[in-house]
């Protein structure tokens, strides 16, 4: 059964109509052993038909299908869990624009923004962003969120546009209900939740203004005072 009925796909095709750039969807699949501590494979089939979906809509957009067995992108990137989705334009090595199971109900939306970000004109660098560009410490966001949440695509979002203009830091979306035990080893409780990661932690609760997550990331990236 397809995911997007005719009234959809016609809203998808002029959502993506100003693409001008190709846009890569590669998602990585893997096998049905469990390994101790981690969540078992998500909706990985479900997230490539619907991808799939996608991109027959628009021909700058591309789904390419991996196995995480034995991928050494997905090696050197510590990408260890499926469905893992990484963004980028086609023909570029850009890696830190992930979301980790299906992006459905609101975070469909997050899907067909990514796209635009990625496939449109260069991102507006506001004086925010511009503060995020300076950072040159190695960060790690990762922003938990489900599908009937309509305040967390946002919060992924900013991730991501942060992602964009500044390759050090990866963002991740994560689907909280689809991977629990990363969900409780981080104790989410409510979604948005965004974990921020980098000399020091520390996470963003709800949708904030994207000044609140810069500032987040100046707090990872300060190292801590000296006894």
């Amino acid at each position: 059964m397809a995911f997007l009925d005719e009234s959809i796909q016609g809203q998808v095709r002029d959502a993506l109509s100003g693409l001008q750039h190709d846009v890569e969807m590669v998602v990585y699949k893997a096998g049905q052993v469990v390994v101790p501590g981690q969540d078992p494979a998500g909706e990985q089939d479900a997230t490539l038909q619907l991808l799939n979906e996608v991109a027959a809509l628009n021909d700058h957009v591309h789904v390419v299908e991996r196995s995480l067995a034995a991928d050494d992108e997905a090696a050197a990137l510590g990408i260890t869990r499926a469905p893992t989705t990484l963004f980028r334009r086609k023909g570029t090595a850009r890696s830190n624009i992930r979301f980790l199971g299906i992006p459905s109900g609101y975070e469909f939306t997050t899907l067909l923004e990514t796209l635009i970000m990625l496939g449109g004109d260069d991102v507006e660098v506001t004086p925010t962003l511009e503060s995020v560009q300076a950072i040159d410490e190695s960060i790690h966001l990762q922003t938990f969120v489900t599908p009937t949440c309509p305040y967390c695509p946002r919060a992924v979002l900013t991730a991501y546009r942060f992602a964009l203009v500044n390759d050090r830091i990866v963002a991740e979306g994560v689907e909280a209900n689809e991977f629990p035990t990363l969900s409780q080893q981080h104790r989410i409780s409510g979604v948005p939740d965004t974990i921020v990661t980098g000399t020091n932690a520390t996470r963003v609760l709800g949708a904030q203004p994207e000044h609140a997550f810069a500032e987040a990331l100046k707090q990872v990236s300060q190292a801590p005072a000296q006894a």
